[in-house]
């Protein structure tokens, strides 16, 4: 493999891209995972005045948000299809006042008041890049809040996703065949297929004590940490049995063996 640096947002924007435009994206995730939406909901999403939902696709958590708070949403995203569809389902609710949807580099966020709840849910994060961009991005979002915000985001586990390119990555680096963001440990990429074409996409794979640590480097304190589900977010948005089984086990699931894991931080 070429030890060429890869522009990771590029990469990332055409593949979400696509995966909206093909309607890819509404097939494998029709509606909100359940248990976040009451989780946000039970972390103050329902007397928050002014939300950013950062990575917000098309809406599928900051709809349902709409729909439960008198909040202010804006919605960021890099996939311009993304947010089209954002926009298109917002034409069909009362809520389209209420809404601002922004694209392009993350410096184009400029609130008109500080944001007193910040989301990043779904593995946002992990798709950032290197390690210090995934700093520099939150380091914006915590200059973005108010001194009392807070922020709720999820990442992926790497105790239990992608093993196999979790391997194949580690020896790419132990022979020195890995480029940048590869060469970091973590740091992976995988292929899916989706509507017949084959998509990219770039992850940061944590561990709880990983993420504490970019969380802390960025200037937040961590509050709480657990694990988002026991299953995959698909597989719990389209089954009422995968929704009770994940209910029952999350009590007592610790948070590195969930599929994600969510954590609630503020500003320090």
């Amino acid at each position: 493999m070429e030890k060429q640096p890869i522009d990771v947002n590029a990469a990332m924007r055409a593949t979400y891209d696509h995966y909206y435009s093909s309607a890819g994206y509404r097939q494998r995730y029709p509606e909100p995972n359940q248990a976040t939406l009451e989780y946000l909901m039970a972390h103050g999403a329902g007397s928050a005045a002014n939300i950013l939902d950062f990575g917000c696709g098309n809406g599928r958590y900051a709809m349902a948000l709409l729909g439960r708070s008198q909040a202010r949403i804006t919605g960021y995203d890099i996939s311009p299809a993304s947010l089209a569809e954002f926009a298109a389902l917002l034409q069909l609710t009362p809520y389209r006042d209420r809404v601002a949807l922004v694209d392009g580099e993350v410096g184009n966020l400029r609130p008109e008041e500080p944001y007193d709840l910040v989301l990043m849910l779904f593995g946002v994060l992990s798709h950032v890049g290197a390690r210090a961009e995934r700093i520099k991005v939150l380091r914006r979002l915590r200059a973005l809040m108010k001194a009392e915000g807070k922020l709720i985001l999820s990442v992926p586990s790497v105790y239990r996703r992608r093993p196999l390119e979790l391997l194949e990555f580690s020896v790419r680096r132990r022979l020195g065949r890995a480029g940048p963001p590869q060469d970091e440990a973590g740091n992976i990429f995988f292929s899916r297929a989706i509507s017949g074409k084959p998509l990219q996409f770039f992850y940061h794979l944590y561990s709880p004590a990983d993420l504490c640590d970019d969380l802390a480097q960025a200037g937040f304190k961590v509050a709480e940490c657990r694990p988002e589900s026991l299953l995959p977010e698909w597989l719990v948005t389209q089954s009422a049995l995968a929704r009770r089984l994940d209910k029952l086990v999350l009590p007592i699931l610790p948070a590195a063996l969930g599929y994600g894991i969510r954590v609630v931080a503020y500003p320090s």
